[in-house]
């Protein structure tokens, strides 16, 4: 992979979100989705996974099949489906920030409900958020390098608890590795204390525990008694007020 300088002189310019949607939809209406430029920055794949796409298209590949010619064509598209994920990570994290930011000033809970309604989870738009955050912190020259890394390494390199600075070198040195290789990386630049490691664990076990009791309840569908409903109403009140919810 080539340095971080060689990547941005590769890259334009990006628009503001609002002209690359109003261009999208724009060629979108004559029928013409076929044209990149102007709209999302594409980085080129490395090398690792230009390999891995050509290995791909030997194991399924019959006598009559152009390997080289269908390989470039893929090589494209990949470049080009990956640029849309990372540009959607990115407007849907500014939109989750800027509902966070209204959403603070209503009472606790809002804001949870809010990603709820919105996306029918807490994990995944919290994510997202994170993801823009983190995104914003770079400086400018390296937010491309940063659309180019796995996003689940990402992700976890953004809530860790840690120097800024490190971060930053370590979306600079990032050079095509893999996720597992990232992951591997900031786990030993930024490790978690025993204590917090203590404290993922019980609360994963807690979080397994109430799936396992959802699950329950929602194979076997209980008729709960109305007493039985204000009382289980009553423990997940308590429950919220003990994990600061």
């Amino acid at each position: 992979m080539a340095n971080v300088n060689s990547i941005l002189s590769e890259r334009a310019k990006k628009s503001s979100h609002s002209s690359k949607m109003a261009e999208m939809a724009k060629q979108s209406a004559t029928g013409n989705l076929t044209s990149f430029s102007g709209i999302f920055s594409v980085t080129e794949l490395s090398d690792k996974e230009k390999i891995s796409l050509e290995l791909l298209l030997k194991s399924y590949a019959t006598e009559s099949d152009d390997i080289n010619n269908d390989l470039q064509t893929l090589i494209s598209l990949t470049s080009e489906v990956k640029a849309i994920n990372n540009q959607a990570a990115i407007l849907h994290g500014e939109r989750i920030k800027k509902a966070h930011q209204v959403l603070t000033r209503y009472r606790d809970g809002a804001f949870t409900a809010w990603l709820i309604a919105a996306y029918g989870n807490r994990q995944t738009p919290y994510n997202l958020m994170q993801y823009y955050e983190f995104y914003e912190s770079m400086p400018k020259p390296l937010r491309p390098q940063i659309e180019w890394m796995p996003r689940q390494a990402v992700y976890v390199l953004a809530t860790r608890s840690g120097s800024l600075e490190k971060k930053q070198i370590i979306v600079e040195n990032y050079k095509g590795e893999t996720k597992a290789e990232v992951l591997t990386l900031i786990r030993q630049t930024f490790p978690l204390d025993n204590q917090d490691k203590r404290q993922k664990k019980v609360g994963k076990g807690f979080i397994q525990n109430l799936d396992r009791l959802y699950n329950q309840i929602k194979k076997n569908s209980p008729n709960f008694t109305s007493a039985q409903k204000k009382q289980i109403h009553h423990l997940l009140e308590q429950m919220q007020n003990l994990i600061g919810y």
